[in-house]
């Protein structure tokens, strides 16, 4: 319902270049909160836990922490993410929303945008739930089971926690890649992935589109990347189409390719009569091939990276 009333009052807010209806992503900044207090929560816990192992070290520095205090600490910071982590979840599916992830491009672990963006707001939801019921165990320990006790954890919640955190930090990571590798609400990232100046970006005409606009119809608000060769491989933006032939007339190839912004339809196979395959681009010959298998590959390529 709170993610709801959001979207519903910031249907109407243009977006900027990175995609939302304000200058800098709130997600990532209120993930540092969840995830610093969190990892700070439990490890005050486990500092109380193994109080009697540390004291050794502790005499030799001449430090004399009060043990309950690692207690205390681990309390209010549990409580603290507890509450953070409703708004880090809410900002994130808002965000989440108006996220335009690119077809083309795999993350570290071999996944797409998509794919990755999907597990990464599973897991968000599992992430909350988990804090919430731990925040919960911790509170009865504290005021209930072992209060007067001078250990006020007991080793499974320690155990748990830290599963835990190895869960967050596999999320945390999921997040980074959404940032750094796809470019998602991240503008910097996004200009370098798809091999834009500073100075095309300033020039580059800019549509306005609201959040609902976004919402109802997914498409980038960046400029559209570059095709571009290295070597025999054909580039667009920083992922490799193809590789082609010596014979390339690579000058008049990319200087169609970059002419304006196409549409995958506007690639088309045909043969002619001399058994040669042709692919146009707006019904002007782009690409010759005596091999069929070969200009299918090129053509479906060079689709896909429209898509």
């Amino acid at each position: 319902m709170f993610l709801f009333l959001i979207t519903d009052a910031s249907s109407g807010l243009d977006l900027g270049i990175n995609g939302l209806p304000y200058p800098l992503p709130i997600h990532p900044n209120l993930v540092h909160f969840t995830v610093g207090l969190f990892v700070l929560a439990i490890f005050f816990d486990v500092f109380g836990f193994l109080y009697p192992l540390e004291r050794p070290i502790m005499k030799l520095i001449h430090i004399k922490p009060d043990r309950a205090a690692f207690f205390d600490l681990g309390w209010w910071n549990l409580l603290a993410v507890a509450i953070v982590t409703f708004f880090t979840v809410a900002a994130g599916f808002f965000e989440m929303l108006l996220a335009d992830p690119p077809p083309s491009v795999l993350s570290p672990w071999g996944l797409p945008a998509f794919e990755t963006m999907y597990l990464h707001g599973v897991g968000g939801v599992f992430s909350l739930m988990i804090i919430v019921l731990l925040t919960i165990w911790r509170g009865f320990q504290r005021y209930q089971w072992r209060r007067k006790e001078t250990v006020q954890v007991e080793w499974r919640y320690v155990v748990v926690s830290l599963i835990a955190i190895v869960f967050i930090t596999v999320q945390a990571e999921m997040g980074a890649q959404l940032a750094g590798t796809f470019g998602i609400h991240n503008t910097a990232a996004r200009l370098i992935r798809q091999q834009i100046t500073e100075a095309e970006l300033a020039s580059a005409p800019k549509k306005t589109r609201t959040v609902s606009e976004a919402i109802a119809y997914s498409t980038p608000n960046l400029p559209q990347p570059k095709f571009y060769r290295q070597g025999q491989t054909l580039y667009f933006g920083i992922d490799d189409v193809m590789d082609l032939p010596q014979d390339t007339d690579w000058e008049t190839l990319l200087s169609r390719l970059n002419q304006k912004k196409w549409s995958a339809d506007q690639f088309k196979l045909s043969i002619t009569e001399e058994n040669k395959a042709i692919i146009t681009l707006d019904d002007q010959p782009l690409l010759i091939t005596t091999q069929l298998s070969l200009a299918n590959n090129w053509l479906y390529r060079l689709q896909k990276a429209l898509v």
